[in-house]
């Protein structure tokens, strides 16, 4: 028995996504152009994930207006080391604060904020390296979006992790500092080379840890706020500004959620955005992320915000920068976490989100792995990136419809049609909850080799022209200095937090067996169906961003407006989608025992029985690369006697059968095996039951499959011999 599940046609949730409508959450941290030498540019990658929607944060210089890298600064928080051999680990440091300082927006906004000198603090602006950036991300290289996705840039204002934690000397000049960037990238963008404006802008970053953002009084930050969301409005008033992209996530009644929500309302300070994180370290639980949701919506309500949005600008399964855990953000187990993250995420206030992180630094979805017997043959992707490109086909389909499950096994799972009602996407995701599956400590159940910085050069050697356009903007690092080193005096005390989440309960003993589908509500329109399943497992393919395509545990079939799937691989750690065509032609798809499935039912059947010795000829339709059985590939309605023979002829496509490697049909080598119900031998069908064998549904035994690479129609003609 599997975990089953009703799925109603036609009838749409309202109640979920955005009035039903699903929302983009798929967004991401990290960029799809390299972050540094010894990291891959992963543009196919990205489009072929359908990332839209990308936030400029942990960027290394890009986008950051102020960071003081400091080589020798003890730190357990820096992601680019962990990852570097340990003989190299401490010139790496040294490279990184180099290579982000020379990177940043203002290297000498620190002096100018120090001494109140705005002209200082201004002094030679490096926008180099951020235009390159933001050209190449929002420009989009067509040969390899052939999509035409168009991606948004939500602008993270502050500085890369370990770029100092001390909170800016003078509000003022680093709004001004602020109000020229917005300037050139929301007013003045078309002159630098951009397509669109960038319209959010995320005031800081985690104010509630105090290594970044070292002071308590919550006030302070207030009043940062404040006066850069009042110049970002003054300069463009239709951009979104919010914050404060706070840790936790969970805090009913904090200062940086609740607190930022009250001084807004009460100074009228714009606010347009609530934007917070969760990562799954407190309770290993990715459908927590609605419980967060409504308390986020429970705090606008609050104050008078309850049409603003809520951003989850940062997720993922563990904060932890270890080496355990960048492996197991990548695994199989996980790409199931963040699916089932995303659909919850329809179930509660999310309007955007953003996981943590799409690129190939650490956290990221892409690593260095060696293919399986290939070690020399890179892997295209992880099971993670995997799962993005799968929610992503959702929107081919954006109109979430009803369905049964209150989410309280292993299995979560999200159905959405097209406006026409002839296409429907389901996703399900098959998490089980284990604390040791998000801490940084536990082992990783398989290693995968990450990408990590290289350091053969120091930055001053990076001058070929390529390196130069490549790390900055086409500027000469030799040239590139900074002077935004500050003193990070001891981190204070974090304000507390309140409340705090138990991982909701589950019962997995069905979940772990498989799911079970009904579709309810097609009625008479649509007589039959195209199925296809793809699914994501360890041990899976990943040489390319399509996982494999399934069948051999997939059986359905469609009976008085019911389409039925029972699905016995959708088993722990695995994300599948099942998309559905239906078509107007009659019988249903069914899927074979042996591990074909049907393309959708022929058109042909005149009707003919008992002893007739007429032929028929009739069209049957084959889906593009799906193994149809020859079963269903028999006339509607024809009357077979056992043990007649009949001539089947099938005008193009190549045929093979289960019983042998390919063997094409016209070579006539499939004969019967097991409890086969017919045989194909030499053009003749022998079925070895009477009746109508196209009634025996999923049923229906034989060995052969007809296949057509192109789809499209083959002509078929039955004559009793």
């Amino acid at each position: 028995m599997v975990f089953s599940i009703n799925i109603t046609k036609g009838s749409r949730n309202s109640g979920a996504g955005a009035s039903g409508i699903l929302k983009q959450v798929n967004g991401v941290n990290g960029m799809p152009i390299a972050i540094a030498p010894g990291f891959p540019d992963l543009q196919d990658q990205f489009n072929q994930m359908g990332i839209t929607h990308i936030r400029l944060h942990d960027c290394f210089g890009v986008a950051d207006i102020d960071d003081g890298f400091v080589a020798n600064r003890s730190s357990n928080q820096n992601q680019l080391i962990p990852n570097v051999p340990l003989l190299s680990q401490e010139k790496a440091k040294t490279f990184i604060a180099d290579f982000v300082n020379k990177r940043t927006i203002f290297p000498y906004a620190a002096e100018g904020m120090r001494t109140n000198d705005l002209t200082l603090a201004s002094q030679s602006p490096n926008f180099a390296t951020t235009d390159s950036y933001l050209k190449q991300i929002l420009n989009n290289v067509a040969s390899v979006n052939p999509g035409n996705i168009q991606r948004e840039v939500f602008f993270r204002v502050g500085r890369t992790l370990d770029g100092g934690y001390e909170v800016p000397a003078n509000f003022d000049i680093y709004a001004s500092l602020v109000g020229q960037i917005v300037q050139r990238y929301a007013i003045d963008y078309q002159s630098v080379g951009l397509p669109r404006k960038v319209t959010y802008w995320e005031i800081w970053n985690e104010p509630d840890l105090t290594f970044f953002w070292n002071n308590n009084n919550s006030n302070v930050y207030y009043e940062f706020y404040s006066r850069i969301a009042r110049m970002i409005k003054s300069i463009d008033p239709s951009a979104k500004v919010g914050g404060a992209g706070v840790a936790n996530g969970y805090n009913p009644g904090g200062a940086y959620l609740d607190g930022l929500l009250s001084y807004c309302r009460s100074t009228g300070t714009p606010i347009d955005f609530l934007s917070w994180h969760y990562y799954g370290n407190r309770t290993g639980d990715p459908l927590n992320v609605i419980d967060i949701g409504n308390s986020i919506q429970s705090a606008l309500n609050r104050y008078g915000y309850s049409n603003i949005e809520s951003i989850c600008s940062e997720w993922n399964s563990s904060p932890f920068s270890t080496v355990n855990t960048f492996s197991k953000v990548q695994s199989a187990k996980n790409a199931a976490y963040i699916v089932s993250s995303l659909i919850g995420m329809q179930y509660c206030k999310t309007d955007k989100a953003y996981y943590y992180r799409g690129d190939g630094s650490s956290f990221g979805m892409f690593n260095d792995n060696g293919q399986p017997l290939k070690p020399s043959k890179k892997t295209f992707c992880t099971y993670a990136a995997q799962s993005f490109n799968l929610f992503t086909r959702l929107f081919e389909t954006p109109y979430i419809l009803n369905q049964s499950n209150t989410f309280s096994t292993g299995l979560t799972t999200l159905a959405a049609e097209n406006a026409t009602g002839n296409k429907m996407n389901i996703i399900a995701a098959n998490f089980e909850v284990g604390y040791g599956f998000v801490t940084g400590e536990v082992p990783a159940d398989q290693y995968y080799k990450q990408y990590y910085l290289d350091t053969s050069k120091t930055v001053n050697q990076l001058t070929s022209t390529a390196n130069k356009n490549k790390w900055f903007g086409g500027s000469d690092p030799r040239k590139l200095s900074s002077n935004n080193a500050v003193e990070q005096n001891r981190t204070v005390a974090d304000l507390p937090t309140f409340g705090s989440l138990p991982s909701r309960s589950r019962s997995y003993g069905l979940s772990n067996t498989g799911l079970g589908v009904q579709i309810n509500g097609i009625g008479s329109n649509y007589q039959g169906y195209l199925l296809t399943v793809y699914r994501i497992k360890e041990g899976g393919r990943l040489d390319r961003m399509t996982p494999e395509e399934v069948s051999s545990s997939i059986a359905a079939y469609m009976s008085n407006g019911i389409l039925h799937i029972t699905d016995t691989g959708a088993g722990s750690s695995t994300v599948t989608l099942y998309s559905v065509e239906f078509t107007t032609g009659p019988n249903g798809n069914t899927t074979d025992p042996n591990g074909g499935t049907n393309s959708g039912g022929n058109t042909g059947g005149g009707g003919i029985i008992n002893g007739n010795t007429n032929s028929v000829t009739y069209e049957v339709p084959i889906a593009a690369g799906i193994r149809t059985p020859l079963g269903m590939v028999l006339p509607q309605n024809y009357m077979f006697i056992a043990n007649q023979q009949y001539k089947l002829t099938i005008s193009k496509g190549v045929s093979s059968c289960t019983a042998g490697n390919g063997i094409d049909v016209t070579v006539n080598r499939c004969a019967k095996v097991g409890d086969a119900q017919y045989s194909y031998k030499n053009s003749v069908f022998t079925p070895f039951i009477s009746g109508i064998l196209q009634s025996y549904g999923s049923t229906l035994i034989g060995p052969s499959f007809v296949y057509l690479a192109g789809g499209g129609k083959v002509t078929c003609t039955l004559t009793p011999l």
